[in-house]
């Protein structure tokens, strides 16, 4: 209570020192209602270093984990975290689903929406914003910033090829002048996916071996299942299926290495309608959609893709119409997946007579999101009577 006989507490704030007001009874002090969770946040702000920094390390299938990140290597993510105890954890790389970082801007937070739900251009603008808006001093935050948008750059390559010597340019130089990041593997992988789509096997190789020596089993499951996609994009199907059943044979442990199992599984099927043994590779789909995770987009987007291919070549076309349409209804976060289906749908579509539909289906292909696209390029080839 001061001279006057007012009571007042003081809270410090950017501006310097502010006094709030309370009320008066009996001739003691009360903080009025709405002013006591404004004192505590003063007394909270008033105790807390200002320059201390906060990050939050979001983990596959585990709780986030918030603190002061002191190390990163290709490895693991090293934090000192403060709640629910004064830790330091060490984060498997591989178990690193993004960091939000001090400083950090909304747009930041908002690319990472539209990467995970395949709105490739838009996540490069976001995180584009978010690097030339970002608060932070820390070259960490502007390396993540960074490489958020090398990498959609990547996976929108794999949907049109026109970006993809850009794409690979700057994965290579990441790779090469962040070795010690913890998305080094993560980018060896995507290269290796980039030089596939391009055909150039060697050196598609060369990045799935590497992959192949990282630390981890899914990494290393990982590395199986795309050598076996080389094989096969190289016809060597026998290699390729030997590839995919030394994954199947796994056993899996946890929902990542069971959607790797399906994925390996899905392979096989490929391997299968290469062989023309469609009505195999039908039930083995058929046991991939039930048994996979409802929320596995990746899996579940390929395995009905396939299933329609399977139906397509059976003459089922009213089914092939169906799994194919299910890829663009539930499935459209997996890019490449759903322009492959778009272009199969449009030949179903006129080939059953709904003209008007082919149309719309047509229209979407060769619109802005696809139009470079392998697919929308076959779409101009005339089908063969």
């Amino acid at each position: 209570m001061d001279k006057n006989g007012n009571c007042r507490v003081q809270s410090r704030r950017a501006g310097g020192v502010s006094p709030l007001f309370l009320t008066v009874t009996n001739g003691r002090c009360y903080l009025p209602r709405s002013a006591a969770a404004l004192a505590a946040a003063a007394i909270f702000l008033s105790t807390t270093s200002p320059g201390r920094a906060v990050e939050t390390v979001a983990r596959k299938g585990e709780k986030a984990v918030s603190g002061e990140i002191t190390d990163i290597s290709k490895t693991e993510v090293t934090i000192k975290a403060k709640s629910p105890k004064d830790e330091t954890i060490k984060i498997p790389a591989n178990e690193v689903q993004s960091i939000s970082w001090t400083g950090e801007v909304p747009e930041a937070n908002l690319a990472r929406g539209d990467e995970a739900g395949g709105r490739y251009q838009r996540a490069i603008d976001n995180y584009t914003k978010a690097l030339a808006n970002s608060k932070s001093s820390n070259a960490l935050a502007k390396t993540e910033l960074e490489y958020g948008i090398i990498r959609s750059g990547a996976r929108l390559a794999l949907t049109d090829p026109s970006r993809m010597d850009e794409a690979i340019k700057k994965l290579d130089e990441f790779r090469s002048k962040q070795s010690g990041h913890y998305r080094y593997y993560d980018a060896v992988a995507l290269l290796g996916q980039l030089y596939l789509a391009k055909k150039e096997f060697v050196k598609a190789q060369t990045a799935f071996d590497t992959l192949a020596k990282a630390p981890w089993k899914d990494a290393q499951t990982a590395a199986k299942i795309a050598i076996g996609r080389l094989m096969q994009a190289e016809n060597k199907l026998d290699e390729a299926l030997a590839a995919y059943e030394a994954v199947i044979a796994q056993s899996a442990e946890g929902g990542a290495e069971a959607s790797q199992r399906q994925e390996a599984l899905l392979g096989k099927s490929r391997v299968l309608i290469s062989q023309k043994k469609f009505d195999e590779a039908q039930k083995l789909l058929q046991d991939v959609i039930k048994e996979a995770d409802a929320e596995d987009a990746k899996v579940q987007a390929e395995a009905n893709v396939r299933l329609g291919d399977c139906y397509r070549e059976l003459g089922q076309d009213k089914d092939a119409l169906l799994a194919y349409l299910r890829v663009e209804v539930l499935f459209s976060s997996e890019k490449a997946l759903e322009a492959e289906a778009l272009f199969h749908l449009t030949r179903l579509f006129e080939k059953v007579g709904q003209k008007g539909r082919a149309a719309e289906i047509r229209d979407k292909l060769e619109g802005d999101e696809f139009k470079n696209s392998e697919w929308a390029r076959q779409l101009k080839t005339p089908v063969a009577e």
